[in-house]
């Protein structure tokens, strides 16, 4: 795998088409409906993964930029005064460097929020055994329930092994519990927490793109949004306005917590005005339609998520910047001294002339073969 700026520019234009994709689905709910939601779902995974992964695979495709791209980026080509460090080669030591400590913290965060919840776990027999039952009935796999002394919104964590998460001392009603109880687990089931928990890493990896975490704050409400959709759509005798009704008043609950909610679980409710605004109106009006415009709507939608994965994947842009620096008179010395190679694998080679692109080739002569090589992405020591 070849390391360059390409997912650089990769992760920007991908960032920018899912927010205003994901913008569109959720604000337009004549596209958002049962199979774009689990196309979008595993295009977005596909995406996520690939973005977690900043490097160029052998079969990329490089789509060739000879002026904006090499002259945005000519100044990565040269050595830091008084230093022979490349200044591209400084720039992937401070992102990897970044992105390792903000891995890192996140997964401290992680092992210290379910150590913290432990000393809230409720057990099975007494006042809450009825509240284990009723999980069961819906999921099959054991789970714990950690009771919060503070006005929080139930939530549900965990990657393995599910916690849901209440408020002690705040009384719901059976027919709330069932909501607050469906909601969670489903999503535990559906995979949201692992979707959430990729997003939390490509946020920390992609630290320095500025669109990224409103990338996050879409994806999480597309997640509720798709929740809430499939809750509604599963049974007939759902009362949305019940429901809607449970979401503002927790969210009015919540306004008053001392504690900071963590982004590693999902909220039943959270205290954002846009978010929860969203959440009622597409709960009041999305309604299951199989009319021959929204299936128009789901085909435009699964072909745009669809080409965006192939190009994620397969595409990625790179400067080459032999057009912004020719070499004309082909006059050239090419000495230990002036000149060294860029091994990039495959039998693809970049020579460099006093620090700046020279040629391609895919073959290296024996007068060539003289000259410093370097794998790419090792340190370059040109000689001053």
């Amino acid at each position: 795998m070849a390391l360059s700026f390409g997912p650089f520019f990769t992760c920007f234009i991908i960032t920018l088409f899912l927010t205003v994709y994901l913008h569109i689905i959720m604000h337009h709910t004549s596209v958002f409906h049962k199979r774009t939601i689990q196309f979008s779902l595993i295009g977005i995974l596909v995406i996520l993964i690939r973005m977690s992964i900043p490097f160029n695979f052998p079969f990329t495709y490089s789509f060739q930029s000879y002026q904006v791209l090499p002259r945005i980026l000519d100044f990565t080509t040269q050595n830091i005064a008084g230093c022979r460090l490349r200044v591209d080669t400084l720039i992937f030591s401070i992102w990897f460097t970044v992105a390792f400590i903000l891995l890192l913290r996140l997964l401290v965060q992680y092992i210290r929020l379910h150590h913290a919840l432990s000393a809230f776990f409720v057990e099975k027999e007494g006042a809450y055994a009825y509240l284990y039952e009723f999980l069961q009935e819906y999921l099959a796999k054991p789970i714990r329930i950690a009771l919060i002394p503070e006005p929080i919104s139930p939530a549900i964590t965990g990657l393995l092994h599910p916690i849901l998460i209440m408020p002690d001392g705040q009384s719901f009603s059976e027919t709330e519990l069932k909501y607050i109880c469906l909601h969670e687990i489903a999503h535990y089931k559906e995979h949201h927490l692992w979707l959430g928990f990729l997003m939390e890493i490509i946020c920390r990896i992609h630290w320095w793109n500025p669109f990224v975490q409103h990338l996050k704050k879409e994806f999480m409400l597309f997640l509720e949004l798709s929740n809430d959709f499939f809750l509604i759509q599963s049974n007939p005798k759902f009362s949305v306005t019940d429901y809607a009704e449970l979401i503002v008043k927790t969210a009015k609950r919540i306004q008053s917590a001392r504690l900071a909610e963590p982004s590693r679980m999902m909220h039943f409710a959270v205290n954002d005005t846009s978010v929860l605004s969203t959440r009622i109106y597409f709960i009041l009006n999305n309604q299951e339609n199989t009319s021959r415009f929204k299936r128009v709507h789901g085909y435009l939608c699964h072909t745009a998520i669809f080409a965006v994965v192939i190009f994620s994947v397969f595409c990625v842009p790179e400067p080459n910047f032999r057009e912004l620096y020719p070499v004309t008179d082909g006059a050239v010395e090419l000495r230990e001294d002036n000149a060294y190679i860029i091994d990039h694998g495959t039998k693809q080679y970049t020579i460099y002339y006093e620090g700046r692109f020279f040629a391609d080739i895919d073959h290296l002569s024996e007068d060539l073969k003289r000259l410093p090589r370097y794998k790419e992405g090792e340190p370059i020591h040109e000689n001053d």
